[in-house]
């Protein structure tokens, strides 16, 4: 039997409501890893860490109910198929930004563990919120998550401009700096101070530009 609503126990608040559709276990991190785009099942399992495949189908099925998620060739999802955010979906994106800045400061977060790809960028995204570069930058970042395939790159290319910083999947040849990197190591660098040279990862094309992006993300943490 599943349990009663807020609403169905007498409390109208929407905001309740909210929380019943995106504060269930696992509901975030699938959300999180179609922010950027569609996935298949198994590219949502090795990314979503701990679940199995019953609970994720299961996820799958109720998030399709809330109107979040829809399979990217229309109709049902399957477990065989692509999935994606629907428009609606993608406007918690500013909310879930919100939502990581202030969950940096919980008095009980443990800042152990590591991060996928996209996982990584949506935390770039999320920080580099009222943070500008000294010039505007452009670089081709293609991340492995060592802890599932190494040989697996995802790419993504990133604009940060004295006005806003985006980030999106794909690959831009106009690029002046390509940076290969695993995924959590990319995030060490980024948010605990851990040393380009010693990360392992390759730069090539303008290693300023890719220090320029690290210095400004470092900075912001600071201010």
């Amino acid at each position: 039997m599943s349990r009663p609503t807020y609403a169905e126990l007498g409390d109208a608040c929407a905001t309740a409501h909210a929380m019943e559709l995106i504060g269930a276990r696992w509901t975030y991190p699938i959300l999180r890893e179609l922010m950027l785009g569609p996935k298949r099942f198994g590219e949502l399992l090795n990314s979503v860490r701990g679940i199995t495949p019953a609970v994720l189908s299961s996820r799958i099925r109720e998030l399709t109910t809330a109107g979040l998620v829809v399979s990217a060739q229309g109709g049902t999802p399957l477990i065989s198929g692509d999935y994606r955010l629907t428009p609606w979906a993608h406007e918690l994106a500013p909310i879930l930004r919100e939502l990581g800045r202030w969950a940096q400061s919980s008095p009980i977060r443990m800042d152990v563990g590591g991060l996928t790809p996209d996982a990584v960028v949506q935390a770039m995204i999320t920080m580099a919120e009222g943070t500008r570069p000294p010039r505007s930058l452009l670089v081709q970042l293609d991340l492995a998550d060592e802890r599932v395939d190494a040989s697996v790159e995802h790419s993504y290319v990133l604009r940060w401009t004295r006005s806003e910083f985006s980030a999106e999947r794909g690959r831009d040849p106009s690029a002046i700096a390509t940076l290969h990197c695993d995924s959590s190591v990319w995030g060490r660098v980024l948010f605990a101070g851990l040393a380009l040279d010693d990360s392992g990862a390759k730069v090539t094309g303008s290693q300023q530009t890719v220090e320029a992006l690290i210095s400004t993300f470092r900075e912001g943490l600071l201010a």
